[in-house]
């Protein structure tokens, strides 16, 4: 190699010897670009796992400085090929060891040291989690599984972080608390990772040890903060906690010892770790507040103090709280108020109001004003012209009582009746007025009725007779003194309609036919008499006014007139006959009633404003009566229903064959005067109408109230078929046999269990239900398929030597009580292929250790333990 390179040398020196200028230059320019400085890989160490392969690439950097990849053309060479092989870069891990890759160019050698490890197949760390207390620290231990089987325990070889130190930290698997918090611990090793949830001072809650707390200004009290942990320990962490006030004008806190600054109402809060707690704190709050009066009773320029006093939580009282107190009033012109002292200004009615911090408290002041007004008299009842004297008492809060009669306001509702001053009355004239007395905001109110009788008696009420004829009627007027005094000349006399009757003084004249009003006012009272003057009375019948009648039945119908001065007389034919329905009542203008069809009426005869009615029915039914009022029966059968109406004179009829029947639903039943005859199966309504009646019969035809299987549970094998019959219970409890064929079958589970028309075959182990409906009702089949009852092994421990086999025999026990072999039809596993393996109940020892094997069948598993030595 090195011989080339002079050779190429010398062959330059001539190339540059023999050339002229540009051409010269441009030949040494070629011959340096192939000389390089440096041979530069991509990387100068390697760790691999084995069966892996890691690409190498080689540039050269030339004395120019330009470069080149020349990875292609770069000699390579493993010193340790058993360990490590390479191939144009390509390096390909062999074992594990240690192997050197040495790569030369153009005389430029670069080695690469390469570390061939076992690969990992998984990393186990020996905790899943880690709880930790603040200072404290635990080890955790990391165990490396590789592919062939070996393992080893690589905590100090892992690479270990926190994702929070400042909660954790971690060095060669040994975690240390820092401060409370969670962290995550990671450790990685040989391309594998396994992560540790780590948490620091995790309390589950925090308590103190009171929720609330009630302190007097500069009184202070010490507070006790419990932090429970996930295991159930307590610890006292009053001085580790951070403690905050929410207002601390009012109350502050330091290490748990609050003290009491301002008046008020705050929040102290305590945290340690994530949890948190409040308590609330009152400052100098009183529970309540109370005076010494709940009612004051003040005359006008005089004052009184209150007391003010307060009572706290702790059972203790303020009474000199009256100065440090807001106070205020509603009306400061009836009394003011300061630091409790009360001064009355005016008359009238305030409230005091006294606030200290949040609580209030008031007290109600009357400066003379009257509680009551009562007055001697309600009512009065005077004559004209007459005097009388009222007089008017005040009573007060205190309960004392003043005579107000000469300092009150008086005033009369209508002074052209009477007239008052000072409680005096004087009246003037007849009627009525009211008296009113005002004192203190106060009045009260007296009746006073002048010349009114409390009673209008009048001799008659009623005033009957014909025209032409007069009747004298007396008046007398009732006083409240018990006097009566007949006023029938003094009174005023009045009448509704002159045309009809008139009076004179009390004599009244009927003039022509017809009802009026007399009216006698005498006073404020009124009284009245009805006259009637050849006015009918009544409009009677000397028939039976209500008439069941058949149909072709007549009667003679007949009325008399009875007049209001007992005068009667029949008025058959001067009467104005009317049927409400001609198409069931006739009637002709002499009475003459003739029944024409089924129905009701009503016939009125009219005369002189009044009417006679006469209420008539023709072939109806009081009641209608069906029997039986339910059918049940099927197909192929006929049921008849008898119909019976009762008139109102209690007649019964059977009607069945004349009644108007009807069927709800036509291709489910038909009906033809009674006689019902079903279509096909379900329910319909038939009725019946008769006589303004109507009564229905519900028909059930093959409808089924349950549906019943001949099984309801049943245990089959694989393969086993058993038939189901089904039968429908109607209403009336009788049974049909239904066709399995006519039902609709179904299975939960095709895999289990298969149906057609009833008959049930077992598919596959498991458990189902078929269900069968039919006429709207269904019915469940439990179907047990392959349902063991044991699952047994005629080997439960087994101990067994490397190469070794064993046949072991599963029977199951079905049921039914019957048996079978199932070691071929069961699926046996291995707990670990390296010890045994197994196949149709044949066991082979492969390698010393321990394994368990399970058989399943029809979802029973059962298991058999083997030792291989």
């Amino acid at each position: 190699m090195q011989l080339k390179r002079v050779m190429l040398v010398m062959l330059l020196l001539a190339l540059i010897t023999n050339t002229i200028g540009l051409g010269a230059t441009a030949a040494v320019a070629a011959t340096t670009s192939e000389e390089i400085s440096s041979l530069v890989l991509n990387k100068n160490e390697l760790t691999m796992e084995v069966g892996s392969t890691a690409a190498l690439t080689a540039t050269a950097v030339f004395v120019n400085g330009s470069t080149s990849t020349v990875t292609v053309k770069t000699e390579w060479n493993s010193g340790s090929p058993a360990v490590a092989s390479v191939y144009a870069g390509t390096v390909s891990a062999k074992s594990e060891g240690k192997a050197v890759i040495t790569a030369t160019y153009l005389g430029q050698t670069v080695v690469v040291n390469v570390t061939v490890v076992k690969r990992v197949r998984t990393l186990v760390k020996d905790k899943q989690t880690v709880d930790l207390r603040k200072g404290e620290d635990e080890q955790v231990t990391l165990t490396a599984y590789y592919d062939d089987g070996t393992t080893e325990d690589v905590t100090k070889k892992a690479e270990w972080n926190s994702d929070s130190s400042s909660v954790a930290t971690v060095v060669n698997g040994l975690i240390k608390g820092q401060n409370s918090g969670r962290a995550v611990v990671t450790a990685a090793y040989n391309g594998q990772s396994v992560s540790i949830p780590v948490d620091v001072e995790i309390v589950k809650r925090i308590d103190s040890n009171k929720r609330e707390l009630s302190l007097l200004l500069k009184q202070s009290e010490k507070l006790t903060l419990t932090a429970t942990y996930p295991d159930g320990s307590t610890t006292d962490v009053t001085d580790l906690a951070e403690w905050e006030s929410k207002d601390p004008d009012i109350a502050d806190v330091i290490k748990g010892e609050v003290k009491g600054y301002g008046s008020g109402q705050t929040q102290i809060t305590a945290t340690y770790g994530t949890k948190t707690t409040t308590i609330r704190v009152d400052v100098d709050l009183a529970v309540k507040l109370s005076l010494n009066k709940t009612s004051l009773f003040l005359k006008k320029d005089t004052s009184e103090d209150l007391i003010l006093t307060a009572t706290y939580a702790d059972g203790t009282t303020d009474k000199e709280l009256a100065s440090r107190a807001t106070w205020t009033t509603s009306d400061p012109a009836v009394a003011t108020v300061t630091k409790g002292k009360i001064i009355a200004n005016g008359t009238g009615e305030a409230t005091i109001t006294a606030t200290y911090v949040d609580k209030t408290v008031s007290v109600t002041v009357d400066v003379g004003v009257a509680r009551l007004l009562t007055a001697d008299k309600e009512e009065l009842f005077l004559q004209a012209n007459q005097t009388d004297k009222l007089k008017l008492t005040a009573t007060y809060a205190d309960g004392k009582t003043e005579d107000v009669t000469e300092k009150a306001d008086w005033a009369s509702a209508d002074s052209s009746i009477a007239y008052v001053q000072k409680g005096s009355i004087t009246t003037y004239k007849a009627g009525k007025t009211e008296i009113t007395a005002t004192y203190g905001g106060k009045s009260v109110k007296i009746a006073l009725s002048v010349d009114v009788p409390t009673k209008l008696l009048l001799s008659a009420t009623k005033v009957n007779f014909q025209i032409g004829s007069t009747e004298s009627l007396k008046l007398e007027a009732l006083f409240s003194d018990g006097t009566q005094t007949d006023v029938t000349g003094l009174a005023k006399w009045s009448t509704s309609d002159a045309a009809i009757a008139d009076v004179t003084k009390g004599i009244v004249s009927g003039i022509d036919t017809g009802v009026a009003t007399i009216t006698v006012e005498y006073g404020t009272r009124k009284a009245t008499v009805t006259v009637s003057v050849g006015v009918l009375k009544s409009l009677t019948s000397t028939n039976e006014q209500k008439l069941t009648l058949a149909k072709g039945d007549t009667r003679d119908l007949k009325v008399a007139a009875t007049f209001t001065d007992s005068i009667k007389k029949d008025v058959t034919g001067e009467a104005v006959w009317a049927s409400s329905n001609a198409k069931v009542v006739t009637i002709d203008e002499n009475g003459h009633l003739i029944a024409v069809a089924s129905g009701t009426a009503t016939v009125t005869a009219t005369f002189g404003g009044k009417t006679c009615e006469f209420d008539v029915q023709v072939d109806t039914a009081q009641t209608l009566t069906a029997s039986p009022t339910v059918l049940v029966f099927d197909l192929g059968e006929v049921k008849s229903i008898a119909l019976t109406a009762k008139d109102r004179d209690g007649k019964t009829t059977n009607v069945a064959p004349t009644a108007e029947w009807s069927t709800s639903n036509a291709s489910i039943a038909t009906v033809d005067k009674g006689v019902v005859t079903p279509v096909a199966r379900g329910k319909v309504t038939i009725t019946a109408k008769y006589g303004g009646q109507s009564v229905s019969v519900t028909a059930e035809i093959g409808v089924a109230q349950a549906l019943n299987a001949s099984k309801r549970v049943i245990n089959i094998k694989s393969g086993e078929s058993v038939q189901i019959t089904l039968s429908s219970q109607l209403s009336d409890n009788t049974k049909k046999d239904v066709d399995a064929t006519a039902a609709v079958w179904k299975s939960g589970s095709y895999n289990v269990a298969d149906v057609v028309d009833g008959l049930i075959t077992g598919m596959g182990p498991g458990t189902t239900t078929v269900t069968a409906t039919f006429g709207g009702k269904s019915v469940s089949i439990t179907v047990n398929v392959d349902t063991l009852k044991y699952l047994q092994t005629d080997h439960v421990l087994v101990n067994m030597s490397v190469g070794s086999t064993m046949k072991v025999k599963a029977t199951a026990t079905y049921a039914d009580q019957t048996e079978e072999d199932v070691s071929v039809a069961g699926l046996w596993t291995t707990s670990n292929i390296k010890v045994a393996d197994v196949k149709d109940g044949v066991i082979r020892a492969i390698g010393k250790g321990k394994a368990t094997i399970t058989i399943t069948f029809a979802k029973k598993k059962t298991y058999v333990y083997v030792t291989v030595n």
